[in-house]
Parts: structure tokens; sequence; C-alpha cells
């Protein structure tokens, strides 16, 4: 489980892959594509961890799951 700290730092590397990849749209679309695409993707990733929820689901919650 990540801290605190960990998501505010995982959230503002989020945002400024965002902003650099809005950036780097318009010098080369496909690169700037990747990159904001990148930073949104960090920051759904930051916020579920700010939250305190698992950031993947592992293998044993799958089996829990189906034994239910």
């Amino acid at each position: 489980m990540m801290t605190k700290n960990k998501s505010k730092l995982l959230l503002t590397m989020g945002v400024l892959l965002v902003l650099l990849g809005a950036y780097a749209f318009f010098l080369d679309p496909i690169i700037g594509g990747v990159g904001f695409l990148c930073g949104l993707w960090t920051i759904f990733l930051a916020i579920k961890a700010f939250r305190g929820e698992s950031l993947f689901k592992s293998s044993s919650d799958n089996e829990e799951g189906k034994k239910r």
C-alpha cells in the first residue's frame, strides 16, 4: 500500500506528464499523445492510491472471488 506522500508525488508526476505531453503534442503529435495518455493513467493510479485502494488486482484476489 502506498503512503499519502508517495501518492502526492505520483499525482504531481502525472500532472507534469500531462502538461509536457500537451506541449509536445504540438511538436510531434505521436510522442505528445503518448505522453498525455501516460500522464492521465498516472493520475488515475495516484487517485486510486490516495483513496487506499490497491493499484492492481492480484491473482489471489481473483481466486477468492471464484470461491464465493
